[in-house]
C-alpha cells in the first residue's frame, strides 16, 4: 500500500478536517474544473443567516474532459474517500471510470471535506440545470459560479432533511418571513 500511505502521510485530521474554502476553490479553478457551488457554502457567499459549515458541497459537470481536470484536483488534494477510518480510504483516481458513475462522493482532503454532488436532491440533471440559475459570486480573487438563493431554497426543500428544514427556517426567519 505505498500509494495509500503517501496520500494519508500529508493528511492532518485529527477530529474533523478544518475546512480551507480558499485553498479548495483555489484547486478546482486552476484546474479548470467547470463546478457550482451548492450547499452550506453557497448560503455562505449568499450572506444567508446560516450557520457555519464543515464541507464544500459542489455539482460539477460530467464531461470526460471536466472530470479528467477533477481527477487532476484529486491529486493534488490529496483526496480519498470519506469512510469510518480516520483518513478515509484511498480510492484510484484514475482512470475516472473509477468513481465517476457515482452520485456523490464524499472526499476528505488536506484543505477539508469536499462532497461532489453530481445530482442534488430537486435537479434531474445536475450541472446543466442548475447552471442557468447561478450567479457569479467573487471570492478571494476567483470569480466561482454560485446556485442562487431561489435554487438553494429549491434544493434543501427537496431533500426532505431535518437539518435542512432548520436552515429553511433560518432563511426565512433572517429575511421576515416565518411562513
Amino acid at each position: 500500500m505505498p500509494k495509500s500511505e503517501s496520500v494519508f502521510a500529508s493528511l492532518d485530521l485529527a477530529a474533523e478536517p478544518q475546512l480551507r474554502l480558499t485553498e479548495l476553490i483555489a484547486a478546482l479553478t486552476r484546474n479548470a474544473v467547470d463546478f457550482v457551488v451548492i450547499g452550506g457554502v453557497a448560503a455562505q457567499l449568499h450572506q444567508l443567516p446560516m450557520p457555519a459549515t464543515v464541507d464544500l458541497d459542489i455539482t460539477p459537470s460530467r464531461t470526460p474532459e471536466n472530470l479528467t481536470r477533477l481527477a487532476k484536483v484529486f491529486d493534488e488534494i490529496d483526496a480519498a474517500l470519506a469512510t469510518a477510518a480516520a483518513y478515509g480510504t484511498w480510492f484510484p483516481r484514475h482512470p475516472i471510470s473509477n468513481w465517476a458513475q457515482y452520485e456523490t462522493l464524499h472526499l476528505i482532503t488536506k484543505f477539508g471535506l469536499l462532497d461532489l454532488v453530481f445530482k442534488p436532491d430537486g435537479s434531474q440533471r445536475g450541472f446543466d440545470e442548475l447552471l442557468p440559475s447561478c450567479t457569479l459570486v467573487r471570492f478571494e480573487k476567483v470569480d466561482v459560479l454560485v446556485i442562487s438563493v431561489e435554487k438553494w431554497l429549491e434544493l434543501k426543500t427537496a431533500t426532505n432533511r431535518e437539518k435542512d428544514s432548520i436552515h429553511i427556517d433560518l432563511f426565512k426567519k433572517g429575511r421576515g418571513n416565518k411562513n
